[in-house]
């Protein structure tokens, strides 16, 4: 009798190979099962390896720029509320300084002026703003506060550098000039009343800028120069009622303008807008030139301050560590004729410390939300639309009004009428609401490119998952059935080992 080769010894021989290899399988299907993972490592995954590096990298690209829009939107809607309750206390002076509101007081100073000085203080607290130790209005420098203290920049810092208080006192000065006239002079002899503008020319006090009358008994004759000069001439007796009318500009860019009404003979009334007629043309001439020096005193002491203020505020807010704000050369002042010049960091209170470049605002700051995409996020703090306001509300801090000065109400009065006039932004001025605009097409951006990005990296995940994963339920049923392999094997092989060839014959 033969056995055959293929009996019980060589089934022995190789069913330790196969146990051994089931054994492995039923392992590895077991680590896939706990981990859900198709390998432990990139090279046993074969030839998937590849696809799966590349979706890897793929989806960690898409991760690194969430994470930066992420960080720009908890910024962008920080600092775009910031620009919103900015805009807001604005919009609050504004209806604060509506006119006849000035109630003389002790303090020297009316309720909207010390509303405006907390306005100050708030506006400075949110231009300070920082996230994660980052300030938001600084610009490049997310490092350095941007803003100066309340007090540096009114008061100085007491230790030779001038706050705004100062710089608007000399700036006063030079614009009254000595005689307090606004640096004009009036003059006339006979017939004639004059006026005329400082010689040498400069940039300081009132500027003629025409005249008109309402009757020829009144003739103006004007020279626009420069240095512009009047002179009027007492023609005829005038009229009562008649007038004249001459017009004066500011530093600030506004202009105002004198009225002078003839009034009847030997009636009284104020000097400043009204001049007695006469018994002849010489006598009213004279009356005249009392009545046009007293109108510019007057106008000096009120439109012209509330000017010297508003230039001095200006120029102060318009100051940054690489372009020192403008002041006046001096002392003397008030007989200044030198244009104003830059002051120095060691001489002037610089209000703005952070980044001052010549380069967009919103650029300062950027997060590349794609490979081609690049959004600003970046703001300052000097920038224009925060420079307007912040002089308007320290110009209204820092001007005081006696209740024993005659000029105090109409100086309230010029001061109020600019600074509304200011806040409103016109004259091409950004406003806040570009500010809130741009940052809010920021938010936009960053919006749709999360919104891109979060589908594009759900896609590769899926993908990736089909290379990378398993299903628990498919491994499942190849772990039964290789257990149930690995069982019959056993037995086979346990009821082989006792077959002897009595039992087989």
């Amino acid at each position: 009798m033969t056995i055959s080769a293929y009996g019980s010894g060589a089934y022995r021989a190789a069913t330790p190979n196969r146990l051994v290899s089931t054994r492995n399988e039923l392992t590895d299907l077991e680590r896939q099962l706990s981990t859900q993972q198709r390998a432990e490592s990139y090279g046993d995954l074969g030839m998937d390896r590849r696809v799966s590096l590349d979706l890897n990298e793929k989806v960690s690209t898409l991760d690194a720029w969430l994470e930066g829009i992420t960080r720009g939107n908890v910024n962008l809607n920080i600092a775009s509320k910031a620009v919103e309750n900015y805009a807001k206390l604005t919009s609050e002076t504004v209806n604060d300084t509506r006119s006849n509101t000035y109630i003389p007081s002790s303090t020297g100073r009316s309720a909207p002026q010390v509303l405006a000085e907390e306005k100050f203080k708030q506006t400075l607290d949110l231009l300070n703003t920082q996230v994660n130790g980052r300030y938001l209005f600084s610009g490049k420098t997310s490092d350095v506060q941007p803003t100066a203290t309340y007090a540096e920049m009114i008061d100085g810092d007491g230790a030779g550098r001038a706050g705004l208080r100062q710089m608007i006192d000399e700036r006063r000065q030079a614009d009254l000039g000595v005689g307090g006239l606004g640096r004009l002079t009036t003059g006339g002899a006979g017939a004639t009343a004059t006026i005329a503008d400082a010689n040498p020319v400069h940039s300081y006090g009132f500027k003629l800028a025409g005249a008109t009358s309402s009757s020829a008994a009144l003739t103006p004759t004007y020279t626009a120069g420069p240095p512009a000069d009047l002179t009027v001439t007492v023609a005829s007796l005038p009229a009562v009622g008649d007038t004249l009318r001459v017009k004066l500009a500011l530093p600030d860019g506004t202009e105002e303008e004198i009225v002078l009404t003839a009034r009847a003979p030997g009636t009284t009334g104020n000097a400043a807008d009204s001049f007695e007629i006469g018994t002849d043309v010489n006598t009213t001439a004279a009356n005249l030139r009392a009545s046009i020096t007293a109108a510019i005193g007057k106008e000096a002491a009120t439109t012209l301050s509330a000017a010297s203020s508003q230039v001095a505020a200006r120029n102060f807010f318009a100051g940054s560590t690489n372009s020192p704000p403008l002041r006046v050369p001096g002392p003397p002042y008030d007989t200044a004729t030198a244009a104003p010049a830059p002051g120095t960091a060691a001489n002037t209170v610089i209000w703005y410390k952070g980044d001052d470049g010549s380069d967009p605002a919103r650029s300062t700051s950027s997060i590349q939300v794609d490979k081609g995409q690049i959004v600003g996020t970046g703001a300052r703090a000097n920038e224009e639309a925060f420079r307007i306001g912040l002089a308007q509300f320290a110009v209204m801090a820092v001007e005081t009004f006696p209740a024993n000065d005659a000029n105090s109400q109409p100086r309230y009065e010029a001061m109020i009428a600019r600074v509304s006039d200011r806040l409103a932004f016109g004259n091409g001025a950004q406003k806040p609401a570009e500010i809130i605009t741009e940052l809010g097409s920021a938010q936009t951006s960053l919006a749709r490119a999360k919104e891109r990005h979060e589908s594009t990296k759900n896609y590769l995940t899926g993908a990736l998952a089909d290379v990378e994963t398993v299903s628990k339920e498919e491994v499942a049923v190849q772990i039964l059935a290789l257990q149930t392999q690995l069982q019959a094997s056993y037995e086979t092989t346990s009821i082989l080992s006792k077959l002897t060839l009595t039992n087989y014959l």
